[in-house]
């Protein structure tokens, strides 16, 4: 997968002229007012400011525009008010001309300029010396002058063009000049139409004014002619590269950018970079919708779109991002959202530009667009596993060779499990020198990172080297650091979007529908996602192409594929394992807490389904605080550890590698029927592991069901697994010692009834109490939201502790049902924070 293109910089937010390295100047006129010496800045670094003549008491401004803000003068009387730019040349303006000088800008000229005949723009003819050229309007015509090293003149030429220039109107302009090839060429744009104009290639005669050391003066010349109207993104390039197609390319593909626009509700120039909702005395909009400028396209497979952001969980967001394409920047496809794996949507065509929308729902907070990356996903030189070859990636993700003499290629994968690539290649293959370590390596649709390469040399005296590679995903292992994070009551894909933020890594597909209440105290991606898998259960799919991570309730299919003997199934092994076999599993918690209490007074769970025999074992849930999620978890795993674990190996042939046979296509993950009479086999099970040989996909080996622990399953350590969940605090022992004894709920033992309560659902039971004689009791209903709820002023302290203790009879929650406290907490600046502590 290559980077077609990025967008990051903030011209490709607002749509402002770029700089390059080539740029001596570039004035961008963003500023509110000048500085204290009255100038206003140079954007290209090399400290060539304008100074401002003629600000006091005139009409010059900078005004607010598409671009930022821009110069305005002489609106009121060009010939009292006298305003002028001036870039004193300390020699070095025009030092370096090399072949080409490009000069131009944007202009928004008023009835003055375009009426009268002399009006000057882009000025050298100031001195000190003589000039270099001499940029203005001729009767509201572009008008270009150049002067040898004499001040005689050498080239005088205005242009009579398709566009008219009008008052009020905006219009990019720019000339280029060679200078040994002695050829000029103009070009005008209106921003009203998209409309272009290019002049014919014209030439001159005579040697340009290499030696200039003349001041560059915008809007006056001689004292008496002065120009009326705006500036916007003027620049000069010496020894440019710059041509007339890319003047046009910037120009229409800058259009509709408004990064930068002053209509907006979106803001590029405050922080170069980065774009964020705009600010209206320290509040942010509800929401803004950005328009890039268009970048190239022109995809040789499949594309996806990459969003790097910030933003607070929750509150703010870049909710939409959509794209449209083109193939001559005029003509532009329809908006269309990206799907919902960032996959491009729009038709592959030359260009494309982006529409994205910024939200908040708190408006002193505002989320933060950082970087648009549109990926090019080639079709992969071979389609299926089946006799494919090796691919090595160069470091933009294209295609570098194709390893034909590879053997003994052997990708091994299992669910939720590893991913592994090894292969062999000849010593002095030519292709042996772009084997490097952590280079990537494409099998079909999957990436792999070289990790070690061993050279072997036989005593035959041949050489080869054996590379061993691991799927690209095996690198989120060596993500920065993660903090202790708490989720409460969250679906899966919260953990998982925590634990792939600034990996460059995305969430895809989420159909496990679980909440979980956890603490994880991982340190990296990878073992963060790891431990999301086993919390909620489901297939965890990496998308190595993508970049992204889904968790699938079950990520294979029925694929209807057959394995026979003599057909396909060349040997097969069942193991049956009962060496783990274990019927009554007793559970222990944090502070050695049990469920005995909700449990019939047992600290243990006992299934007989397989064996009658009592076969004790213990199950460590030191994480766990809640003694039903700790009941609920001990169930599962006594449901898989009482069972004998059967696993079946085979020894299988890839049909679907075949022509005629790709019927017979299966996959990792999949559905497949075994069928063999001598051992009266006929089964449905499922694919969890294997060993794929791309050369002789006759060698292939699978495993169907579970897997085997000589095969590098850990699961056979259930007995050491400690479950990730730290849901509802339950009061330990150091807490009712620390504890300050003052309760802040008022009649918290129902001794009053519903005094000092919001009641809603709740009964009072008259009968039944802990610490007294009553309780609140409330019969759970389907579908319906029963609560008690109390608001209390609590001193300022440190630390707070909510306590209670429940019973349950005959509990069932529903898909969507919850049991506990939920706290909103306000703050003395008036914001709120709401957390839900589950107690079941």
């Amino acid at each position: 997968m290559a980077i077609k293109s990025i967008l990051t910089s903030q011209e490709d937010f607002t749509g402002e002229f770029p700089v390059t390295s080539r740029t001596s100047a570039l004035w961008r006129f963003n500023e509110k007012t000048p500085d204290e010496n009255l100038q206003l800045m140079d954007s290209s670094g090399h400290g060539r400011h304008f100074t401002i003549s003629g600000w006091s008491g005139t009409s010059a401004n900078l005004i607010a525009g598409r671009f930022g803000r821009y110069f305005r003068q002489n609106i009121v009387n060009p010939t009292s008010e006298k305003t002028h730019l001036i870039a004193e040349n300390d020699g070095s303006f025009f030092s370096n001309l090399g072949e080409k000088i490009v000069v131009g800008g944007w202009i928004n000229p008023t009835t003055y300029s375009v009426g009268q005949t002399y009006i000057p723009i882009f000025n050298t003819r100031q001195g000190p010396g003589q000039p270099i050229f001499y940029v203005s309007l001729y009767q509201g015509r572009l008008r270009l002058m150049l002067y040898n090293s004499s001040g005689a003149l050498i080239y005088d030429q205005s242009e009579t063009s398709t566009i008219t220039l009008k008052n009020g109107g905006w219009y990019f302009i720019a000339s280029i000049i060679e200078v040994s090839n002695k050829k000029v060429q103009n070009i005008i744009c209106d921003r009203s139409d998209g409309a272009t104009w290019v002049s014919p290639v014209r030439s001159f005669s005579g040697e340009l004014n290499r030696e200039c050391i003349a001041n560059i003066i915008m809007g006056m010349h001689a004292n008496t002619y002065y120009y009326a109207g705006g500036f916007d993104d003027w620049f000069l390039e010496t020894d440019s590269q710059l041509t007339a197609d890319d003047l046009l390319l910037y120009f229409k593909s800058s259009l509709h950018a408004n990064g930068g626009d002053a209509a907006s509700d979106v803001d590029a120039l405050a922080e170069p970079g980065a774009v964020t909702l705009k600010a209206t005395d320290g509040e942010y909009p509800a929401s803004g919708v950005l328009y890039t400028r268009a970048v190239p396209c022109a995809l040789s497979g499949s594309g996806r779109v990459a969003v790097t952001s910030e933003y607070t969980a929750g509150v703010t967001s870049v909710s939409i991002v959509e794209t449209s394409t083109s193939d001559d920047l005029e003509e532009w496809s329809a908006w269309q959202a990206v799907g919902t794996s960032g996959e491009l949507q729009s038709p592959n065509r030359q260009y494309i530009r982006f529409r994205v929308t910024l939200t908040s729902s708190d408006p002193l907070k505002t989320p933060k667009l950082l970087e648009i990356q549109l990926h090019d996903i080639p079709k992969a030189p071979y389609e299926k596993l089946g006799f494919a070859r090796p691919v090595i990636l160069d470091k933009n993700g294209a295609w570098e060779a194709v390893l034909e003499n590879a053997f003994d290629i052997i990708v091994t994968g299992e669910v939720n499990g590893a991913d592994t690539l090894e292969f062999k290649l000849p010593f002095h293959d030519p292709k042996r020198s772009t084997l490097e370590n952590e280079k990537q390596v494409q099998i079909v649709n999957d990436i792999y990172r070289i990790r070690t390469l061993t050279d072997n040399k036989s005593e035959d005296g041949r050489v080869i080297t054996q590379v061993y590679a691991e799927a690209v995903f095996y690198d989120l292992s060596f993500s920065a650091e993660k903090e202790p994070r708490e989720f409460n009551a969250d679906t899966a894909d919260v953990p998982m979007q925590y634990a792939l933020l600034g990996t460059g890594w995305t969430v895809g597909n989420v159909t496990v529908t679980t909440k979980r209440t956890w603490q994880c105290t991982e340190k990296n991606a990878l073992s963060i996602l790891r431990t999301v898998q086993n919390i909620y259960g489901g297939d965890l799919v990496f998308d190595s192409a993508n970049r992204q991570v889904h968790l699938l309730t079950f990520s294979g299919t029925d694929s209807g594929a057959l394995f026979s003997y003599r057909k396909n199934l060349k040997s097969i092994q069942r193991v049956v394992d009962t060496r783990e076999l274990v019927t009554r599993l007793y559970a222990y918690g944090k502070d050695g807490l049990t469920f005995a209490s909700i449990n019939g007074g047992k600290e243990y769970v006992e299934d007989y389904t397989f064996s009658s025999e009592v076969r004790v074992s213990t199950l460590d849930c030191s994480s766990f605080t809640n003694p039903y999620q700790m009941l609920e978890y001990a169930k599962m795993r006594l449901a898989e550890y009482s069972k004998p674990r059967v696993s079946y190996v085979l020894s299988a042939m890839d049909l679907s590698a075949l022509t005629g046979y790709e019927h017979e296509a299966w996959k990792l993950g999949d559905i497949v029927t075994v069928d063999d009479k001598e051992l009266g086999l006929l089964v449905k099970t499922r694919v969890v592991r294997r060993q794929y040989n791309l050369q002789e996909p006759w060698k292939t080996v699978i495993e169907l069901s579970t897997k085997l622990r000589e095969l590098g399953d850990s699961s056979a350590q259930w007995d050491k697994a400690a479950d990730a969940l730290s849901s509802a605090e339950l009061v330990n022992r150091q807490e009712i010692k620390d504890m300050v004894p003052f309760n802040h709920l008022r009649n918290s033992r129902a001794d009053d009834g519903f005094a000092y309560w919001v009641n809603s659902g709740f009964e009072v039971d008259t009968e039944n109490g802990v610490s007294g004689t009553a309780s609140f009791k409330a019969v759970g209903v389907p579908g319906m939201t029963k609560s008690l709820s109390q608001t209390v002023y609590p001193a300022t302290r440190k630390s707070y502790t909510f306590s209670a203790q429940i019973a349950s009879e005959n509990l069932e929650k529903g898909e969507n049902g919850q049991v506990g406290v939920e706290i909103v907490i306000e703050y003395e600046d008036g914001t709120t924070e709401t957390r839900f502590i589950d107690l079941i």
